[in-house]
């Protein structure tokens, strides 16, 4: 009787324990919707990379009202400087090309506004930046222009910076808002150190005016002090005149 007892109980603890068993490892398989249902790898760099060639292409060309002719070509020159992979333009990185910094003045003028005001408040225009940059980077950008590394928007530049410009590079072509260069060969360079711009002449021009202005005022200020100064010596000569003759 206990025999058949013991066998019971067995049998019974058996029938339990794979119970158990069996839907602890039922928790853990999975199904075959989930199989069928797997992430796909990403590519972090890449999404970064893209992002940041967004943001040069949102601010430096979108937040003017560029064209999208003009946004393509700003991608083309960010991304070109990165393939150039050189230290004066941040290397090889797209992120360090964007915000590349030095000695306090950033490659791209947005990189160095508060965060606030580098901040994408998303809609169509980002959207459509984050499509130009990224058909840059895949090679589907549709620039014809491997050479540009620089642009200037003429309406926003002063005389200095884009008297600067024509003297030290090659203008290539003009895309909506904004003019692009590339840099000289040698002999280019020759030509273009000893060019004359119009913005040249200009900033020359309010140098000259500035200092004409700065001449005059000083010499009005040499006037009036020399003026001041033979009034005080009139009243100090009055003075003593009225003096001398109280005494009498």
């Amino acid at each position: 009787m206990k025999l058949s007892s013991l066998r019971f109980s067995v049998g019974l603890g058996a029938v339990l324990a794979v119970a158990v068993l069996g839907s602890v490892y039922a928790a853990f398989m999975p199904l075959g919707d989930e199989e069928a249902d797997e992430v796909a790898p990403r590519d972090i760099l890449a999404e970064t990379e893209l992002h940041c060639v967004a943001l040069a292409v949102y601010f430096e060309g979108g937040s003017t009202f560029e064209t999208e002719e003009g946004q393509r070509h700003i991608a083309r020159v960010v991304v070109e400087r990165a393939r150039a992979n050189m230290n004066k333009w941040g290397g090889s990185n797209l992120c360090d090309v964007v915000f590349y910094k030095r000695t306090g003045v950033c490659q791209f003028s947005f990189a160095c506004l508060p965060l606030a005001r580098r901040t994408p408040r998303g809609g169509a225009a980002w959207e459509q930046a984050v499509a130009i940059a990224k058909d840059e980077m895949e090679g589907r950008g549709g620039v014809r222009e491997e050479t540009i590394r620089y642009y200037m928007n003429p309406a926003l530049t002063s005389d200095r910076n884009a008297c600067r410009f024509r003297k030290e590079f090659v203008p290539v072509l003009e895309a909506g808002r904004h003019q692009f260069f590339r840099e000289p060969t040698e002999f280019e360079r020759v030509d273009l150190r000893n060019s004359d711009p119009v913005e040249c002449q200009r900033y020359k021009a309010a140098l000259e005016a500035k200092k004409r202005l700065a001449k005059a005022r000083a010499e009005r200020a040499r006037r009036l002090a020399a003026l001041a100064k033979k009034r005080k010596a009139l009243a100090a000569a009055n003075k003593s005149a009225k003096v001398h003759y109280a005494g009498k």
